[in-house]
């Protein structure tokens, strides 16, 4: 009968080992995320693969007002994007920090990121929350990462 019980036991803990094992991996194959990502400000959100090319982003506005952009290294300086809008800039300076806002200041944004080769996506939402304040910064790496601040 101990018998028994310990191999329901072991059997039950194997299976919740497996379906956990294998949701993480739907998880993480669905998210296009690094494997070795682990959530926290420190990680980068997405990444760049070919570095030795101009970079590129393509910033969508999804939001329900008109938002400015800006480039540090380059000449894109508080540019604006319509509501439904699209832009693709380029860069071959790196480190370089792109910042995206509301040109009233009234609503928070979320930032979606990303990437194919040397062509970062941002797709930019009205974030949930009215604390904080939002995202408003892409920074984009010499080593090819990219953060969202």
């Amino acid at each position: 009968m101990k018998i028994k019980i310990l191999l329901i036991g072991i059997l039950a803990s194997t299976l919740s080992l497996v379906y956990s094992t294998a949701l993480n991996a739907q998880t993480a194959s669905n998210t296009n995320t690094a494997k070795t990502y682990r959530p926290g400000f420190w990680q980068p959100v997405a990444r760049l693969d070919n570095l030795e090319r101009f970079v590129k982003v393509e910033i969508l506005n999804n939001t329900t007002t008109p938002l400015q952009y800006s480039l540090s290294s380059g000449d894109a300086l508080n540019t604006a994007i319509p509501v439904g809008g699209r832009v693709i800039l380029t860069t071959n300076s790196l480190p370089s920090y792109v910042l995206i806002y509301d040109q009233q200041f009234q609503i928070h944004l979320k930032y979606n990121v990303s990437t194919q080769g040397n062509l970062a996506t941002v797709t930019v939402q009205q974030a949930d929350t009215t604390t904080g304040a939002g995202d408003t910064t892409l920074n984009l790496q010499e080593s090819g990462a990219i953060y969202v601040y």
